[in-house]
């Protein structure tokens, strides 16, 4: 009776994945900007703590500073989160992690991770997460954003939308057409207009202003059926490190992480204690001394917008000067 017991409890565990333990991997790239910008390894150790202590049957690590040595520690991973510059800047470990998603392992790229390679953007990231950031497509700008999360959704349960954040907000990815991806999907969206924009940097281009005023994707998945692979998700947040102090911020992504993993994501949302300042100022790769990360204020979300550039202007200065380059060069 008692083996009876033990291999029905087996055969239930077998027969449902979402109840067996979740493994989640995360990978946080080097060091590349500011003191509380791209905090890669900061950001991943507070989502991986959070993840542990949810009460939820998770186990979460963080490995940091480029490629695992030993790849073992990918083994019986369920999802595997990517928060590093340039799509994580992969190489040839993109066979790997090919093999790995075909397998069922979920993956998800995290701010200028989704910026890829057009070459491995097309043909590895509309695979696996349902689209990519692309050079002269996309664009940069930071925004306060009011973001909404698909409602219904897993990921958006226990958050009162929209939340309000302000970030480098990616948008106008590079999606595949329905044809080429029939599960993907947004996650969550925002609608940039111009009294949000507070800040235009180097990638503003034409299809930026065309899509101003329009609902923009900043969370995004690709949902196959399990023999299909595993889920993917992109999520263009977390260029500034205080935004994991706002609860909902964090709720988000923490909700999309377990939904990775297929796993079963509380009605509630996937529970997390409040971030202190002292927590946000932890594992940094560049602490400043007397300069500490602060948490978010309503202050940043009253910041005046900053005028768009005129782009005709800019694409008239960049010929004259490279007129004036290719004269310099003949008289010499």
């Amino acid at each position: 009776m008692r083996l009876l017991l033990q291999f029905t409890v087996l055969l239930l565990i077998l027969a449902c994945p979402a109840m067996a333990k979740k493994k989640i991997l995360f990978l946080a790239g080097p060091p590349s900007h500011g003191n509380g910008e791209h905090e890669f390894r900061a950001g991943c150790i507070l989502l991986a703590d959070a993840l542990n202590q949810s009460g939820l049957d998770i186990e979460a690590k963080v490995h940091y500073y480029g490629w695992p040595k030993d790849e073992s520690i990918f083994d019986g991973v369920d999802a595997c989160i990517i928060y590093a510059d340039a799509g994580g800047q992969l190489g040839d470990k993109v066979k790997f992690l090919d093999k790995k998603v075909k397998a069922g392992m979920g993956i998800m790229f995290m701010h200028y991770g989704v910026h890829p390679s057009k070459e491995i953007g097309e043909k590895y990231f509309k695979y696996w997460i349902g689209g990519y950031m692309e050079t002269g497509w996309s664009v940069n700008p930071h925004w306060i954003a009011d973001i909404t999360p698909r409602e219904k959704h897993p990921v958006s349960y226990g958050i009162e939308a929209p939340f309000t954040a302000f970030d480098e907000f990616y948008w106008n990815m590079r999606f595949p057409t329905k044809d080429e991806c029939d599960c993907c999907h947004s996650l969550a969206t925002a609608i940039p207009t111009p009294d949000k924009i507070v800040r235009y940097i180097n990638l503003w281009n034409e299809h930026g202003e065309r899509t101003m005023g329009t609902k923009q994707a900043l969370m995004w998945c690709r949902d196959p059926k399990p023999e299909q692979g595993g889920r993917g998700v992109g999520f263009v947040g977390g260029h500034y490190h205080r935004n994991w102090a706002i609860d909902d911020f964090r709720k988000l992504v923490l909700n999309s992480i377990v939904w990775l993993a297929r796993g079963e994501v509380p009605e509630g949302g996937v529970p997390s204690k409040a971030i202190t300042q002292e927590q946000l100022n932890k594992n940094l790769d560049r602490p400043v001394k007397g300069k500490p990360v602060l948490l978010p204020t309503d202050d940043l979300l009253k910041q005046k917008p900053m005028k768009m550039p005129n782009l005709k202007a800019r694409a008239a200065a960049k010929k004259r000067a490279a007129e004036r380059r290719a004269r310099q060069k003949r008289s010499n």
